[in-house]
């Protein structure tokens, strides 16, 4: 899925996986590239506990805003809290908790509604 995100007055577009392994338990909603944490005004650091129990280091914003979806622009941009680190960029429950996520495979749609 294609998105366009503000990071801290950046606006960058990212191709996103959607994770629903990617729990609200962690925390975080947006898994961005460590690169484009140059974008930020500021970071938290700690460390975030994988899928397979094990601690990596990460740097996090509490306020990454979602903007735009595919080709709709959103009337309200939707906030998450995001981790910079490697692998996949994804987007998980935490997000998909502020939407109803509408997937017709037969017919290749998928619609996101707030």
């Amino acid at each position: 899925m294609k998105l366009v995100i503000d990071i801290h007055g950046t606006k960058t577009d990212v191709d996103v996986l959607v994770d629903t392994g990617f729990t609200a338990g962690t925390g975080f909603g947006l898994k961005l590239p460590m690169d484009f944490a140059r974008y930020t005004s500021y970071t938290g650091t700690g460390n975030v506990r994988l899928a397979d129990g094990s601690e990596v280091a990460a740097d996090s914003i509490p306020n990454a805003k979602i903007i735009q979806i595919e080709e709709h622009q959103l009337e309200d941009e939707v906030t998450v809290p995001a981790l910079f680190m490697s692998g996949p960029v994804c987007v998980g429950i935490l997000f998909l908790q502020k939407c109803v996520l509408n997937l017709d495979g037969s017919n290749k749609l998928t619609t996101v509604e707030f």
